[in-house]
């Protein structure tokens, strides 16, 4: 039986999604809005749609502020997640400070990439990733996977000797040689090559919310 997918609302959009595609924010005791990608923080949080351009319009819009002042409000203690701003009648609230920092997307596009290339050294250890230039262009002609990781910052040359002839490859290329080399434990990698299994799906699911929240990336 397939495990359900445990499914969120977006505290801007108030759209629901699966819960991999937003990020998790909680308010810590000083008012401090911080971002919880891992989903684990303790306390009551509330989820955005990772995306950068939702994000900054969470700030904008004064959505953190207003879900830290609800938090703070609360006399009983809950663990439910809020998914609705309600107005707060709280005499105290113009000496609550909550802190909502201004580079917040920057922060959590920093939180996001740490946690792509953790995944990757576990898709590693794991036996998940081919390097070495003949042995990923070999593991992609043969069809074992469809998934390619290319550094952005390699030869523009190589990545087309290596995709070539081979049609319907996801191509992913936001990495440095540095990251895919730490990750892995390797010298100098350039092209990896992704099997399929429940590590991969983990990782380019964190892949996406990476590539949506970067900044140098128009979505």
């Amino acid at each position: 039986m397939a495990k359900e997918i445990r499914r969120r609302k977006c505290l801007v959009t108030r759209e629901v999604y699966p819960s991999y595609e937003l990020i998790r924010f909680v308010c810590m005791p000083d008012g401090t809005i911080v971002p919880d990608v891992a989903a684990k923080l303790p306390g009551r949080g509330c989820w955005v749609y990772a995306k950068r351009k939702i994000l900054e319009e969470a700030i904008k819009d004064k959505i953190f502020l207003g879900f830290g002042h609800q938090v703070l409000s609360i006399k009983k203690k809950k663990t439910s997640d809020i998914e609705e701003l309600e107005e707060v009648d709280d005499k105290n609230i113009k000496n609550r400070r909550v802190m909502v920092a201004d580079d917040l997307p920057d922060l959590v596009e920093k939180l996001l990439l740490k946690r792509c290339l953790e995944f990757l050294g576990l898709a590693n250890r794991a036996g998940n990733v081919i390097s070495g230039f003949e042995k990923v262009r070999a593991t992609l002609k043969s069809g074992k996977t469809k998934v390619l990781l290319t550094a952005c910052d390699g030869a523009e040359n190589g990545r087309s000797k290596m995709c070539q002839g081979l049609d319907d490859l996801k191509v992913v290329d936001i990495f440095t040689r540095e990251d895919l080399s730490r990750s892995n434990g390797l010298d100098n990698a350039v092209h990896l090559a992704l099997l399929p299994g429940g590590i991969t799906k983990s990782l380019l699911r964190e892949i996406s919310r990476y590539k949506r929240c970067r900044k140098t990336v128009i979505n």
